[in-house]
């Protein structure tokens, strides 16, 4: 539970820089990553995992406050380009995959597919305008998220697969944005 909490106030100070314009967060990857997130906690629900599944509860909630948030500001809007479209459509297959199968592990293998698709535009983004993202925020996710890793009793991979995940994940958009902090001359991708 507390690295879910220390995870959401990662998530909660990016939403803080969405509402006033210091982030561009990609729409695509983030209704994604508060879409899967959900289906992961569902399936693991499903099998019984407790605590852990809080996180992946607030791995979803948090972003889909974000993308909410991004249409409040001009500022916090990212261009989205055609690339992300078609990551879209494969996060999406990813979903498809996971509703014909009723086997929770699958489900989880699936949706972390679709995750991780959905989570390359941002991926991209951080390593080519690392001024649009929130080091920070990241950082303290990926701490939140490590936390939990350290937390787990049982290492069967629906207790650990998208924990871990998290944790790489926030960790190395953390890092790509961390390494310039200066606005690029040429902003034509923000709108």
């Amino acid at each position: 539970m507390i690295g879910a909490i220390v995870g959401s106030l990662g998530g909660f100070y990016y939403l803080y820089e969405t509402i006033v314009g210091k982030t561009q967060p990609n729409r695509i990857t983030w209704l994604l990553w508060g879409i899967l997130p959900m289906i992961i906690f569902v399936a693991q629900r499903a099998q019984d995992v407790k605590g852990l599944s809080w996180a992946s509860f607030a791995a979803g909630f948090t972003p889909l406050l974000i993308v909410a948030a991004s249409f409040f500001n001009k500022k916090a809007y990212w261009k989205t380009e055609p690339r992300d479209y078609y990551l879209m459509a494969a996060a999406i297959i990813g979903i498809v995959l996971w509703a014909m199968t009723d086997k929770p592990n699958l489900a989880i293998l699936f949706s972390l597919l679709a995750d991780m698709l959905a989570g390359l535009p941002t991926l991209i983004k951080s390593y080519r305008h690392p001024h649009s993202e929130s080091w920070v925020a990241y950082a303290v996710s990926a701490l939140g998220f490590g936390i939990s890793f350290l937390s787990i009793q049982a290492h069967t991979f629906e207790n650990t697969a998208f924990v871990a995940y998290l944790f790489i994940l926030n960790g190395t958009v953390a890092v790509l944005a961390s390494r310039s902090r200066k606005p690029e001359r040429a902003a034509s991708s923000i709108r």
